[in-house]
């Protein structure tokens, strides 16, 4: 009987052990469930930039975006086309700018009249 007690302790803790592993296994895997569906997002994500970058490559190889970046980025025209060239900003802004100069100003009133007119 004390040779049975004897081999029984170690049994026990043998099977301990494998407890312990095969539940810290199971939750692992369990994690693992999580950390694959944030991979399966991650590729849906990845899936929908590559198709928006095929399409802006298809666009970018197209004539239209050819002819448009020529007349963008390096000036050119078509034969019988001309450039018109426009100042910088809009008569409104330019407008608002002479507003704000003569409100700034510490001048006459008379003087601020007729730089408002006159745009002197």
């Amino acid at each position: 009987m004390n040779f049975k007690k004897l081999l029984a302790i170690p049994a026990l803790i043998l099977g301990f052990l494998i407890i312990f592993h095969l539940s810290r296994s199971v939750v692992g895997l369990s994690r693992g469930g999580g950390r694959v569906a944030g991979l399966v997002a991650e590729i849906a994500a990845l899936e929908k930039e590559k198709e928006e970058l095929q399409r802006e490559r298809a666009f970018r190889q197209t004539e239209e975006f050819v002819e448009q970046e020529a007349r963008d980025k390096l000036r050119m025209v078509k034969e019988g086309e001309r450039i018109l060239v426009l100042p910088e900003g809009n008569a409104r802004d330019r407008e608002e700018d002479r507003k704000q100069k003569t409100e700034n100003r510490k001048e006459p009133n008379w003087e601020k009249w007729f730089d408002y007119w006159f745009g002197l």
